[in-house]
């Protein structure tokens, strides 16, 4: 304030000895006025030209320096103690700043208020998920976790802190390392065992200007998960092994029985009864089977194989059903030494699913089709066709369902346990591919199999 306050007293006070002086010169050197009588005028008039430029400089000091000092206090203490008492100007454009920045600083105020709105409603709702929930930014500084996360995995109240001298769990300390160093992209969700607990780990990159500048790190408690499907997975190894037991002797005795019938009733009765626990037998089988895939209890051994030669060899096992409605198996790989890399047994389970239920839904004579080209340079699409009725445009998508039939009187006739489809596209999943039907234009169903040309581990997606 003094520096302007001197600046606007100067300059009336210099305008005025320079005129003093002009006067000097101009009325005393030639002898007009006396110097005595010049200087005493020269001293009133420059008193009370003095007087009345420190009156003026200091009211026009005030209307510009007052409201900038209230609006400096205001921005010191913005946004803690609200914005305070409004101080008006007389000069137009210092009114104008002043009004501009109040203006602003309502609205961001506004802002401020909305973002603190929106952190509390999104800490409370991350707080009350069930997932454990870590935020870590670039830095490597956790900047949130929610209550739910295990004091096991990681110590409680880490925010601000570097999340290598809070996160207690190995597994879970090297995932994170290497996302933050950038050693690694981020990985599918994988699963962890610690403390008796099972866990799912997920990493989700958060993105300003499609750069990430934190990750958010969810830890999902799947013991329960876990335990039920163990549970489940025992009941039906126990129920299959305690089923097949009697089934088995119902079985003897049937076919024992059918060799002595001699009536043409107890003939048919003695079949049906064989045709049941068949398939029973299958439906037992298949149960077991997609149990020990859902549950990864099924051994996965990968290996690189040529498909044309693979399908080849399992040829043999789909013949003897096809032969029961002379129909024939046309293979066509179009192209050159193409090669998956999958399990082999796993793959039988989803050849010998498609092409049994292709043959199931053709009728008698027809080829089944089995071809595979390159979809790209890491995928090839596998396709298992058929020459029936095709499957309704509604079932669609519910035909891979468990237990769905889309034709009942046809599967209870040729015997199908609804769970071919459900099997195959589980296997598909297992290989990190994609199973889907289609109807072919020509007439009948077309079964798609997208599988990778390598798949680098055991794949839990689902």
């Amino acid at each position: 304030m003094r520096s302007i306050y001197v600046r606007i007293v100067l300059l009336p006070v210099s305008v005025y000895l320079v005129v003093g002086a002009v006067f000097y010169y101009s009325m005393v050197k030639p002898g007009y006025w006396e110097a005595l009588e010049f200087l005493e005028i020269f001293a009133i008039t420059g008193i009370a030209v003095l007087a009345i430029s420190a009156y003026l400089a200091y009211q026009i000091t005030r209307q510009i320096i007052d409201p900038l000092r209230f609006l400096l206090e205001k921005l010191q203490r913005f946004p803690k103690n609200g914005l305070g008492p409004y101080v008006r100007s007389r000069i137009p454009e210092i009114e104008g700043i002043r009004q501009k920045s109040e203006d602003h600083l309502n609205r961001l105020k506004r802002y401020i208020g909305d973002l603190n709105l929106e952190k509390e409603l999104l800490q409370t709702l991350l707080n009350g998920l069930q997932e454990g929930v870590i935020c870590i930014n670039r830095k490597g500084i956790v900047v949130f976790q929610n209550h739910n996360l295990s004091e096991h995995l990681m110590e409680p109240e880490a925010t601000g802190k570097a999340y290598f001298k809070v996160i207690k769990n190995h597994y879970l300390l090297e995932q994170i390392h290497g996302i933050i160093s950038g050693n690694k992209p981020i990985p599918e969700p994988s699963d962890f065992q610690t403390q008796r607990k099972h866990y799912r780990l997920a990493f989700q990159p958060v993105e300003m200007e499609n750069e990430p500048v934190m990750y958010l790190v969810l830890v999902i408690d799947i013991t329960s998960e876990t335990n039920t499907m163990r549970l489940r997975e025992d009941f039906l190894q126990n129920a299959s092994h305690e089923l097949k037991t009697p089934i088995t002797s119902i079985r003897g005795y049937a076919e024992t029985l059918s060799n002595r019938a001699s009536e043409d009733h107890e003939v048919r009765f003695l079949q049906a009864i064989l045709r049941n626990t068949e398939r029973m037998e299958r439906i037992i089988e298949d149960m077991v089977i997609i149990s020990s895939i859902e549950s990864r209890a099924f051994p996965f051994q990968p290996v690189t194989m040529k498909l044309s030669e693979y399908l080849e060899q399992l040829r043999p096992l789909v013949l003897g059903n096809l032969e029961r409605k002379s129909q024939t198996l046309d293979i066509r790989i179009n192209m050159e030494d193409c090669t998956v890399h999958a399990d082999p047994l796993l793959l039988e389970h989803l050849f010998v699913n498609l092409i049994a239920n292709a043959s199931r839904h053709s009728e008698e004579g027809t080829p089944i089709e089995v071809w595979a080209e390159a979809e790209s340079d890491t995928h090839v699409l596998i396709t298992v066709a058929d020459r029936g009725p095709g499957i309704p445009t509604d079932l669609v998508e519910k035909i891979f369902e468990r237990f769905f039939r889309a034709d009942r009187n046809r599967s209870r006739t040729e015997g199908g346990t609804g769970l071919g489809l459900s099997i195959v596209r589980q296997i598909t999943r297992i290989h990190g591919g994609k199973a889907w039907a289609e109807n072919r234009p020509a007439g009948g169903a077309a079964f798609r199999i997208r599988l990778p040309i390598r798949v680098p581990a055991y794949s839990s997606s689902s």
